[in-house]
């Protein structure tokens, strides 16, 4: 059992607290992604959703147990700030430094690690100017080296389910995540998001295994035109 926070909960409702540990121990016993990215993809999930209470509290508690450094925790809200929204990437930024300095955590600045000329899968559109706004703004997310290309692919996933946003662009990311880390990581890494509702997520891996369809489907038809 992965060591998460979880004495805010008692305060407020033991039993709850025990709810919340078994939901853990499932979510987190899930052996395709390591710890440090389901803390990723469940922070990343807070910021999409708007959710910046208790909840966000511990899950910054349990990076900085977990060793996560704080300006990771900056690249990945930056990096969620595109799919997310601006608004809200910020309102999460002004909170986790608030959390951070409750912590104890030294929230001074270092420079961002960034790749030049890093380009965003996903989200196209008929329209010119949304085009390139989002070649710009995913290019720019796409391009925090200080997160793994598998963390980024699983965040942006969790923001698709976050979003109920299943279309091209989640199909795109499914690809990029597979080059990454392969079918059962990211199954796991979709799996990962039952904790944060369970709607969202049977509906998310309905349309992971049509994607995984597709995309085989791409491959077998690629292979036989060689």
């Amino acid at each position: 059992m992965v060591d998460l926070p979880s004495s805010p909960l008692a305060d407020v409702d033991p039993e709850f607290e025990k709810i919340g540990l078994e939901t853990a121990g499932l979510t987190f016993g899930l052996p395709g992604t390591g710890t440090r990215e389901k803390l990723l993809q469940i922070t990343a999930h807070d910021v999409c959703s708007g959710r910046l209470g208790l909840a966000y509290t511990m899950h910054v508690m349990a990076m900085n147990m977990h060793g996560v450094p704080y300006a990771d925790m900056l690249a990945l809200i930056r990096f969620v700030a595109p799919y997310a929204g601006y608004p809200a990437a910020a309102d999460a930024l002004g909170r986790l430094k608030q959390v951070a300095k409750e912590l104890g955590i030294d929230t001074a600045a270092e420079p961002a690690q960034v790749a030049e000329g890093a380009h965003g899968p996903g989200s196209r559109a008929d329209d010119l100017w949304l085009n390139g706004f989002l070649a710009s703004r995913l290019g720019r997310a796409w391009s925090e080296v200080r997160l793994s290309v598998r963390e980024r692919a699983f965040v942006a996933l969790t923001a698709h389910v976050a979003a109920r946003s299943f279309g091209g662009s989640f199909r795109a990311h499914v690809a990029v995540a597979l080059e990454a880390a392969g079918e059962d990581a990211v199954r796991d890494a979709v799996r990962l998001t039952a904790e944060l509702g369970v709607l969202d997520t049977v509906a998310a891996m309905e349309e992971l295994d049509r994607a995984l369809r597709e995309l085989d489907g791409t491959l077998h038809e690629a292979g036989h035109d060689q």
